[in-house]
């Protein structure tokens, strides 16, 4: 039996992962906000639904991406090179971005301008005082 493969933010050796997971997680923060502020901070259902889908409509091929990498990285599977960069190049064309963090294209991880700091929540202020 294999063991499980960490999540994106989850892996405790590679230094990649969490500004990997961040940069992921701000894009769908940012996509969530821009559709509640389309309906001009209304807290409806309806705004509500479609802050959600935009946030995993935005992080959902990213997410996918990321678990192609880990696939392709994981040497228990023993894939072939060609095998690798076919699953690689299959989470390139879902998500650049997050293959080109997980890779190191945008850094070693290490550099304080990759770190991007989340809250647990939005502020109020940015939801128009819609509360979940």
């Amino acid at each position: 039996m294999t063991s499980a493969l960490p999540m994106l933010g989850d892996h405790p050796t590679d230094p990649l992962d969490n500004p990997a997971y961040q940069a992921l997680a701000q894009r769908a923060a940012d996509a969530f906000e821009i559709a509640l502020h389309h309906h001009q901070g209304a807290c409806t259902a309806e705004a509500r639904q479609e802050a959600l889908h935009n946030a995993l409509a935005n992080a959902a091929p990213a997410l996918v991406a990321a678990a192609l990498v880990r696939l392709a990285d994981d040497p228990g599977l023993g894939l072939t090179a060609e095998q690798r960069a076919y699953l690689t190049d299959i989470a390139i064309g879902l998500d650049l971005d997050t293959v080109e963090d997980l890779s190191g294209a945008n850094g070693d991880g290490g550099q304080a301008s990759r770190q991007v700091d989340l809250p647990t929540a939005p502020p109020p202020s940015r939801l128009g005082g819609c509360r979940f």
